[in-house]
């Protein structure tokens, strides 16, 4: 192998795959010398970006592949060109400003996992490739991360392509702001300020238009509009197209003809990830057993970074100890968790959580009398747990779940006869909950 290739090839595994398909796609080594290594890239920007965040480990590569410490220097294609291109202006464009975005909700903050890669790797995309897929649909609960990586869709496009512009805004200022056009009479303008100045929009929680038809026509109408004039359009919601019950039908068609994504819970070890990446950056200095706290009492990453920002508050004045800390996850989360002789004791709403999270339902659905498949599946497979695992009475079950006690027996009959005669899925969910809830128990659930 060669020395540039060789080059290449190190440097690649030093760095995350989405990163380098992102940022290092236009990378190559221009030469290699004893005196100098010269890399090359696409545009300014690119080497600024690259320079600053993986100047180490350029140092790193050069040394572990020629054994000596050889200077470097990052050249972009336009600074190679022979002549000069005409019409190129000195200083960068910069963008305009539509909507205040939150310059730290970046691709390279995003913590990507199982759980919401598909996410990021489509958001990716609408970012690098504005009206490619359209529209771009992202779906799941609460504080998981959407809101971020439409931030993150802005903040990559005003870097990259300043002409372009871009709005974020809720589905209630939509509503609000179309409501007050037709008091004043300007329904014209207020189309003209979306349609026809915006290349990209970005819609959040449009879960709330449901039943407002009127709100939804002009919804349509718009979606329509930059579907066929190819502009990017992004919209969030807490639920998939067919779950928006009280959308107009051929809203919700429109919205099922793009790239529709849903972004899920993380599992227990991304959470504990994320909760120590968010200390360290506050600079606070939280043991394993403190992070674990915090992770089992919250059912997102939001509630984690409201947790580890009381604690930063409250770290200014004084040095935040266990007790405190526990004290301030009851405080943000709403729930505890603690031990009785030895035995964890899990409260309802972290029980509903973790159900919810596996069976995809709303843990306000679980004790609800609502009735499908889902949502039996998730109450019979709660229920046996709860018995189980948690050493609840067949009262405080029934209590729980909103059931009778006839019904907490059956269904503890039911998903125990599943399990002794091999059912695969039942066992696999039964672990996914031990393993949520960190359950220890002798005896194996499979």
């Amino acid at each position: 192998m060669e020395l540039k290739d060789k080059l290449i090839e190190t440097l690649k595994s030093k760095i995350a795959r989405k990163i380098w398909e992102m940022w290092f796609s236009t990378f190559k080594v221009e030469s290699a010398t004893d005196d100098l290594v010269v890399f090359s890239v696409g545009n300014l920007f690119i080497k600024d970006w690259i320079n600053q965040r993986y100047a180490k480990q350029f140092v790193e590569t050069i040394r572990e592949v020629s054994g000596k410490d050889i200077p470097y220097q990052i050249k972009d294609e336009i600074v190679q060109e022979s002549e000069p291109r005409q019409n190129v202006p000195l200083v960068r464009k910069r963008p305009v400003l539509l909507s205040e975005f939150n310059k730290e909700y970046t691709f390279e903050s995003f913590v990507v996992g199982p759980f919401n890669e598909e996410g990021y790797d489509g958001a990716i995309e609408i970012a690098k490739n504005p009206g490619k897929m359209n529209p771009f649909f992202l779906y799941g609960g609460v504080g998981l991360g959407k809101t971020h990586l439409l931030n993150a869709i802005a903040n990559y496009v005003l870097e990259n392509s300043p002409d372009l512009h871009v709005m974020y805004m809720t589905a209630e200022k939509f509503m609000n702001d179309l409501i007050v056009a037709i008091k004043n009479g300007s329904t014209i303008e207020f189309r003209k300020s979306i349609r026809e100045k915006l290349d990209i929009l970005m819609i959040d929680d449009i879960q709330i238009l449901e039943g407002k038809d009127g709100i939804q026509s002009e919804l349509f109408h718009t979606l329509n509009h930059f579907i066929d004039n190819q502009r990017q359009i992004v919209l969030c919601s807490d639920r998939t197209p067919t779950q928006l019950s009280k959308f107009q039908p051929r809203l919700v068609s429109r919205l099922q003809m793009g790239l529709m994504v849903k972004v899920d819970n993380p599992d227990v070890q991304t959470k504990f990830e994320i909760a120590k990446t968010f200390a360290s950056k506050n600079r606070i200095p939280l043991d394993d057993e403190s992070i674990r706290e915090i992770v089992e009492a919250s059912d997102n990453i939001r509630t984690i970074k409201g947790i580890i920002n009381k604690i930063a508050f409250k770290n200014v004045k004084s040095a935040v100890d266990k007790s405190n800390i526990s004290k301030i996850v009851r405080e943000v989360s709403g729930v505890e968790i603690k031990n009785f002789q030895g035995k964890k004791v899990i409260e309802k709403e972290i029980f509903f959580n973790a159900l919810a999270m596996i069976f995809d339902v709303r843990p306000a659905e679980i004790d609800a009398k609502l009735r499908t498949a889902k949502l039996s599946n998730a109450r019979q497979i709660g229920m046996f747990f709860a018995r189980k695992y948690l050493g609840k009475t067949f009262a405080e079950i029934g209590e729980w779940f909103g059931r009778d006690h006839s019904s907490v027996v059956y269904a503890c009959k039911k998903v125990e006869e599943s399990v002794r005669v091999g059912n695969g899925i039942i066992k696999k969910e039964i672990i996914q909950l031990q393993e949520i809830l960190k359950i220890r128990n002798e005896e194996s659930a499979i």
